[in-house]
């Protein structure tokens, strides 16, 4: 599980950074680094994308997925959770929109961001961290750049990230030894595409609703397994 560990600390480490740099790195660099860090994730997702054994599927499994999403406002629902932590724990940023708007934000993007998501999950399944290195890079980066902005706030979210990061790793650790090289092919591949969704989403070009695209990847296993079953 060594995956999820570096990730989560890459992140507690560049927010403190952050934090302690905030006069020092120039607005320029800010603004720059997200736009790149966006198209790393696209370049990613266009790689994993071509690993579907069955594309019918990942298609299937995209538009199932994002409608189940969007009737159960999965995105919406985040944000009001976020907004009541902040209620309960009395904090002065509570009243402050544009300040929770970020953190829910960037709470969306590190806890349940489609690359950490599938990172753990890919890791659980074939032992390659690979994935969750690169997320690693990018939110040392990531946080350095955010901390700079919203302070040990940036730090404090690698709790919660390390602990989802966790569960999603242990598991599919148990379902790991029942899914064919076909199946995680295909669950690759719908990966992929939120990957692509999740980087255009961080260039603003279209603000795709990523968490709402998640259950896709629960959905692809079973409809792939189907799939091999009576058509492969």
């Amino acid at each position: 599980m060594i995956g999820p560990v570096v990730d989560s600390a890459a992140l507690f480490v560049g927010g403190i950074v952050g934090t302690c740099c905030s006069g020092i790195i120039p607005k320029r660099i800010k603004e720059t680094l997200p736009l790149i860090f966006g198209v790393i994730t696209i370049c990613m997702g266009a790689s994993l994308v071509n690993k579907a054994t069955a594309l019918p599927v990942v298609v299937m499994a995209l538009i199932i997925g994002s409608c189940s999403g969007e009737f159960f406002f999965a995105e919406s629902f985040l944000a009001r959770c976020i907004r009541a932590l902040f209620r309960m724990a009395r904090s002065k940023h509570y009243g402050n929109e544009t300040y929770i708007v970020n953190i829910i934000t960037l709470v969306s993007a590190f806890c349940f961001g489609s690359m950490g998501i599938f990172g753990a999950i890919n890791e659980g399944i074939t032992g390659d961290a690979t994935i969750l290195f690169t997320k690693a890079v990018l939110d040392l980066f990531s946080g350095i750049v955010f901390g700079t902005l919203f302070g040990i706030s940036v730090s404090l979210i690698a709790i919660p990230q390390f602990a989802i990061l966790a569960l999603l790793y242990f598991s599919v650790n148990i379902i790991a030894p029942h899914m064919s090289p076909a199946v995680l092919g295909d669950f690759t591949s719908c990966g992929g595409v939120i990957f692509v969704a999740t980087g255009l989403r961080m260039c603003g070009i279209k603000i795709f609703p990523v968490i709402n695209m998640l259950p896709s990847m629960l959905i692809v296993v079973p409809l792939s397994a189907l799939w091999l079953r009576w058509l492969g």
